[in-house]
């Protein structure tokens, strides 16, 4: 039999901090294959452990990095000039241009790396977002035998909101060519075949969080702690979040409140600038952390209720996270977030919450003291790593291999 060898295209993954969600993933992978080859397109000095039977090859990285040989690669490629004359009429902005120009260069890159790249017709390629190198693969699958699926999250599936792109070049060749998609939320499967109107490629699968055995300890009574987590940018309206909370502490002066932050940005000095000294209310905006650090914190201390207010979502990891750990959450109902946050777990506000109804939630989980082996019930059943990425893993092999 011949040995079973998944390649993986990442942006950054196991470097840096990003593709947080990968850690997960890659030890059940590692575990079901002979090898995972991992190719991403940013390497650093940080890097995080990985199973002994996971490759990780630099030098692409350092040919895809090349960006003045490839400004120039781009610019006289027929492969620009044909997805130009294609998409002319899309073409409103020079924003417009710039995304078909960049999206051109990436593809433009991996195809001139991989075009000489020895693949075995036993290989399955997969690229974790379903963006450029997707693209590339189903070109260089017209002279090369191997089997291509992707995974489809939020910037990579929604088009022209806030945050993502207006429009993805040759979508509907590439859906129509992949051998499957698996997109990590229902309304994204929805909101690709509903768009491309095509059938039986996609799948969904769901991502995942390891359980670590424990549930957030509860808060004393007149006590109520917040976490967030999320970058600090405008589409994650973390100061929206801040604003919100704000009105709360000064709404119950009689209630001590700490809201706790885990991610960075520009916009984090802001932030910590807009929030007034009030004798009830502890802010903690801690930056960047490992997930390790945040799954601590939730061991040690106690958390009422978690939050994200973002005007776009796949399904938010940071959501799995605080209800392994059984606390309750308040979300925006946009992308796949309505399927992660229900009545047993916490409260859906509307895509575009006031502060009013930011308050109204909180309160609402106050006064129902939902209970914590409920939601994390609804995790252990819906966003259990060891179970979405074994029935994934068994979907490759039974359709791959």
């Amino acid at each position: 039999m011949k040995a079973r060898k998944v390649i993986l295209f990442t942006r950054r993954f196991p470097y840096f901090k990003t593709e947080a969600f990968l850690e997960a993933e890659i030890n059940i992978l590692a575990e079901a294959f002979d090898e995972v080859v991992i190719f991403p397109t940013e390497i650093s000095d940080e890097i995080r452990q990985v199973p002994a039977n996971v490759k990780i090859e630099k030098d692409f990285s350092k040919h895809f990095q090349n960006k003045n040989k490839r400004i120039l690669q781009t610019a006289v490629s027929s492969f620009f000039w044909n997805a130009l004359w294609k998409y002319k009429s899309k073409i409103n902005s020079v924003g417009s241009l710039k995304h078909i120009f960049q999206f051109s260069s990436s593809v433009i890159a991996y195809k001139s790396y991989f075009k000489n790249y020895k693949f075995s017709d036993s290989d399955l390629l997969y690229t974790y977002w379903f963006t450029e190198a997707t693209k590339a693969f189903i070109d260089l699958k017209k002279t090369k035998k191997f089997k291509l699926i992707s995974r489809a999250h939020r910037y990579d599936i929604y088009e022209g909101i806030p945050s993502t792109p207006a429009f993805w070049p040759f979508r509907k060749d590439v859906l129509e060519k992949i051998d499957r998609l698996y997109s990590i939320s229902e309304n994204g499967k929805d909101y690709l075949e509903g768009k491309y109107k095509v059938n039986n490629k996609i799948k969904v699968s769901k991502l995942g969080v390891f359980d670590k055995g424990k549930i957030a300890p509860q808060n004393l009574e007149n006590e109520v702690s917040i976490v967030s987590v999320s970058r600090i940018d405008p589409m994650k309206r973390v100061q929206l979040i801040a604003d919100s909370i704000i009105e709360f502490a000064k709404l119950n002066p009689e209630k001590k409140i700490t809201w706790t932050h885990f991610g960075d940005g520009k916009e984090r000095v802001n932030i910590k600038n807009s929030i007034p000294e009030l004798s009830n209310l502890k802010v903690q905006l801690n930056g960047g952390v490992p997930n390790t650090q945040i799954y601590k914190y939730y061991e040690e201390n106690p958390v009422s209720i978690f939050i994200n207010l973002s005007s776009s979502e796949g399904i938010p990891v940071s959501i799995m996270e605080a209800q392994s750990f059984g606390i309750p959450v308040i979300a925006t109902n946009v992308g796949g977030s309505g399927e992660i946050v229900q009545k047993e777990t916490g409260k859906l506000l509307n895509a575009d919450p006031l502060i009013s109804d930011v308050n109204l939630a909180i309160n609402q989980i106050l006064g129902e003291n939902l209970s914590r082996e409920e939601v994390k019930k609804f995790w252990s059943l819906n966003f259990n790593a060891q179970v979405n990425y074994e029935n994934f893993v068994n979907d490759l092999k039974s359709e791959f291999f």
